[in-house]
């Protein structure tokens, strides 16, 4: 499959309508710089890829390279935006058309990728793999051969060589390589966890032999227990009555605890009660005396007025007496009565009223000595009803105690001739019973042993067992780990020796074209070699193991590096495309090397490869349209790129090249002319 021709318009730098059609073995493009020579190899790989892979992910100012795909210079706008790239196979032209706004025709982009590459053997995305080893750019020869690391390298040379399947099935052998780890580690913990079981089984048996006792104790324990709870059950039942009667006990001893508690207070309780009687019988005497008083008290002024009342009238007199007295007899008549008297009666009758008012001031002043006497009279009668009271609830409250303890003791049949210690006595015994009966209920427990012990027996068999399939299951996961780890092997073994065999026919070809461009004119020879087992490494020296990428001047790395991107061109085992994109390829590179340069292109031509060449130079033009062979008209082509009279990018000429003249001085031959 060939290039047929590039049409673009509105596309980088073309404004206008370009069209270059190519020849069927080789064109040669020339121009001088930004004439867009580049461009042509930019439309071949955008309309194949839909991106410019020379760029990668360059970002700035927060622009790409997407937004300088299409036209965006001054001037009038393009008629159009489109990349519209021809293939000719079988002598049928396919073609691919990219616009500005619009996908390509995804089947006929299917349609082309299976012309242009082995869908078995391809890579993964083959047509950016394809670009990259077909367009040989002038800034990427050095860059993508001799400065790139050794494994790139390699992986570069193995991509070429359609060897990438290798790793899939490496892929896969490791994935199946620890999926049988990961089953083993498994198995390998499933066989801890039976061992810890059997282990366990093993200790439980162990503890319930220990805690086995003897018949004979288990019979004097059983007629002890039945004794103590006072029942002929089977052993297998006597454990409920057991634990009822000790229930029972250790209530009764409970409840003589709490009466041995409280049997000092109830001695204390009947001689304070009896006090207290006494007591109340005093307090009630002082009542019955207090109330008689007051009663008393209450008769005798029962009649009189009260001593404020008295007092009043008393002071009312005595005020009259003085006013009669300052005032006078007027007109031999009192003041205060109008009667007509003399001065001694006047006189006397002021002193027989002054004489009541003393009268009625005592009264008042007895009377007032009733009233507080009544007032202390209620206040003692008040404060013996209290202690009344009070000696009656202290009373009431020992009686409450001494009947409640008199009937917890009735109950416990306790009789009131005991004292604390027969109590406490009583209570050791209780508490000593029940201790045995605990004591003599443990060893009666132990007769479930026996079923215990048969279960963990059984338990233990049943662990041996789990603990013999897991060690097999183990066992077949450690065989299935080998044999992974066999294939595993085995896989990474077949693809380098798959790999190592290609490579034995690739490698002689790249230190040919080494030989053939003649980079150095003293190291004349290169060495490819491939070094290590898991991670792959090719490695370049000349002479006693020299690094070229170090030693080498900029015009020789080039070289260097054109001839192993050839070699990996030529080495492409899935690529249908016969086409060779070179773009500006002797940069640097002396005239010496660039004829070696024609020669290798040529025998590239003579093999049947098509080349499509790009240089600035128009005198190297001539020299490659002389050196590259030319068999028949239409055959080659020379196209000049530059700027028209509005200054837009377009194709200035473009020449078939003539086959050159043969059998020139034969007579009567036929003859050629170069065109």
């Amino acid at each position: 499959m060939r290039l047929a021709y590039v049409d673009v318009c509105g596309f980088r730098g073309y404004r206008k309508p370009v069209r270059i059609e190519f020849a069927e073995s080789f064109t040669i493009i020339d121009g001088r710089n930004g004439v867009g020579k580049s461009t042509v190899f930019d439309a071949i790989e955008f309309a194949l890829t839909g991106t410019l892979s020379k760029y990668k992910d360059a970002k700035a100012s927060g622009q790409t390279v997407a937004d300088y795909i299409w036209w965006t210079g001054q001037g009038p706008a393009p008629e159009d935006r489109y990349v519209d790239v021809g293939f000719e196979v079988g002598g049928k032209v396919v073609s691919i058309r990219r616009t500005q706004f619009g996908e390509p025709d995804q089947q006929q982009l299917a349609i082309v990728s299976g012309q242009l590459c082995d869908s078995e053997l391809a890579p993964p995305a083959p047509l950016e793999q394809l670009c990259s080893a077909s367009i040989i750019r002038d800034e990427h020869i050095a860059g993508l051969s001799l400065d790139l690391k050794e494994t790139e390298r390699y992986a570069l040379l193995r991509d070429a060589l359609g060897a990438n399947d290798a790793d899939e099935w490496i892929a896969k052998a490791h994935q199946l390589l620890t999926a049988a780890k990961r089953r083993t580690s498994a198995a390998q913990e499933a066989v801890n966890a039976a061992n810890s079981a059997v282990s366990q089984a093993a200790r439980r048996i162990d503890e319930v032999r220990a805690n086995i006792v003897a018949d004979e104790v288990m019979s004097e324990a059983v007629r002890r227990l039945r004794a103590f709870a006072e029942t002929q059950a089977s052993p297998d039942r006597l454990i409920g009555p057991v634990r009822d009667r000790i229930a029972s006990l250790n209530a009764r001893a409970d409840a003589l605890e709490s009466l041995t508690n409280r049997w000092t207070e109830a001695a204390h309780g009947r001689l304070r009660l009896t006090e207290l009687e006494a007591a109340e019988q005093q307090i009630r005497s002082e009542r019955d005396a207090a109330r008689a008083a007051l009663d008393n008290l209450i008769t005798e002024g029962s009649d009189a007025l009260p001593s404020s009342a008295l007092a009043a009238e008393a002071r009312h007199l005595i005020q009259l007496v003085s006013l009669g007295r300052t005032i006078g007899l007027k007109d031999g008549c009192c003041p205060l009565c109008a009667k007509g008297q003399s001065h001694t009666e006047f006189d006397e009758g002021l002193a027989v009223a002054e004489a009541i008012a003393a009268r009625l001031d005592d009264a008042a002043a007895r009377e007032e000595q009733r009233e507080q006497s009544v007032k202390a009279a209620e206040a003692r009668l008040a404060s013996t009803e209290r202690a009344v009271a009070t000696s009656k609830a202290a009373s009431e409250q020992i009686r409450a105690f001494m009947q409640s303890f008199d009937h917890d003791r009735n109950i416990l049949g306790i009789a009131d001739t005991f004292g604390p210690d027969e109590l406490v006595g009583r209570q050791s015994e209780i508490r000593s019973s029940v201790s045995a009966a605990r004591q003599d209920l443990r060893i009666l427990e132990t007769l479930r042993l026996s079923g215990e012990l048969e279960r963990a027996l059984h338990a233990e068999v049943e662990a041996k067992a789990l603990l013999a399939r897991e060690q097999e299951k183990f066992g077949r996961a450690r065989r299935a780990e080998a044999n992974a780890s066999a294939i595993h092997d085995a896989a990474r073994r077949a693809a380098s020796e798959t790999l190592d065999r290609r490579l034995d026919r690739v490698l002689p070809l790249m230190s040919e074209l080494y030989r053939r461009l003649r980079p150095h004119p003293v190291w004349r020879d290169i060495e490819y070699s491939i070094r290590g087992d898991v991670k792959r490494f090719l490695k370049l020296q000349v002479g006693e193991n020299l690094n070229p990428q170090f030693l080498f001047s900029s015009g020789q790395r080039r070289a260097t590096g054109l001839a192993f991107l050839l070699s990996v061109n030529a080495s492409l085992a899935w690529s249908r495309w016969r086409s060779i994109l070179l773009d500006d390829p002797v940069q640097h590179v002396d005239d010496f090397r660039t004829v070696h340069l024609a020669e290798v292109v040529a025998q590239l031509v003579a093999d049947g490869r098509q080349i499509v060449c790009a240089v600035e130079d128009a005198a190297l033009a001539d020299l490659l349209c002389r050196r590259l062979p030319v068999q028949r008209s239409g055959q080659a082509k020379r196209v000049t790129l530059g700027p028209d009279s509005d200054g837009a990018l377009s194709k200035l000429r473009e020449k078939d090249l003539s086959p050159m003249i043969s059998r020139a001085l034969v007579p009567g031959s036929n003859q050629s002319r170069a065109g």
